[in-house]
């Protein structure tokens, strides 16, 4: 009897490997990374070969590796030594941006984060694109660093604001309640929320929030299987006693960012 291979939807694989649909849809379309099969109405189906191959490409991009780049490299073009020498742990659209961004160029600035965000995972959005673009932002001397900062701040919402809906209208693991405690507007905080988002939660996100007490015991909070907690700073004790409440409340269902959980000293 033959084998038969198993087969994976698109939004299956995103679950397993961290990389949204989207994102494999332009590795495929505009890179030829990966070559789904397909439905006779021209679904994609993923078999394991393709897995492994959106892993193997996940670790060059992680090495600081270009997507362009990684496609050379698995077409056998180009030694990998080659790749590692060159890698630095920035996108090179960072420098695009900080370019468009320092000439206050909205329509640039705002074409190059959509890219960015189609063609990579969160996670190298976040390290190799958000921390550096933030980091040499604040190296900038003068009043025109605000200036800068406000344009690249507003523009990463809205992208981020935009995939959190589009996203919550293909949830299918019930609704999750994400809380930030850090001001409003924090970008690690909205990545955070999308980040549940694409893990098929349908995520409603409250941003800037000081004080979550009013959730325990509240008749609300019944109506999300899951709570998502953000915060990088450390938090008064009577946050961490509601917090605590919360948490018997959700069982394993409530969730603590990293900062948070190492701050606190409690095990998500």
């Amino acid at each position: 009897m033959a084998y038969e291979q198993k087969l994976y939807a698109i939004r299956e694989v995103a679950e397993l490997t961290g990389v949204k649909p989207v994102t494999l849809r332009a590795w495929q379309r505009r890179y030829n990374l990966v070559q789904p099969q397909r439905t006779e109405k021209g679904h994609r189906l993923f078999n394991q070969e393709n897995i492994d191959s959106i892993k193997e490409i996940q670790g060059w991009l992680a090495k600081g590796v270009s997507i362009g780049k990684v496609s050379e490299l698995l077409k056998g073009g180009v030694a990998s030594d080659e790749f590692q020498e060159d890698a630095r742990l920035q996108l090179e659209e960072c420098e695009q941006l900080l370019t468009a961004l320092s000439q206050l160029n909205r329509g640039k600035s705002e074409n190059l984060i959509a890219t960015v965000m189609k063609e990579y995972p969160l996670d190298i959005v976040e390290t190799q694109f958000v921390f550096p673009v933030i980091d040499a932002l604040e190296r900038v001397k003068g009043p025109w660093r605000s200036l800068q900062k406000g344009l690249f701040q507003s523009l990463m919402i809205n992208k981020l604001s935009s995939i959190l809906e589009a996203e919550n209208k293909a949830a299918h693991k019930g609704k999750c309640l994400c809380v930030s405690y850090d001001p409003v507007g924090s970008l690690l905080a909205w990545l955070w929320a999308v980040t549940w988002s694409e893990k098929g939660y349908n995520v409603t996100f409250l941003d800037g929030v000081d004080d979550v007490s009013g959730l325990v015991g509240h008749e609300a909070i019944d109506a999300y299987s899951t709570l998502a907690l953000f915060s990088h700073k450390s938090l008064p004790d009577s946050q961490m006693n509601a917090i605590s409440k919360l948490r018997n409340h959700f069982n394993d269902q409530c969730y603590l960012s990293d900062v948070l959980n190492t701050l606190s000293g409690l095990s998500s």
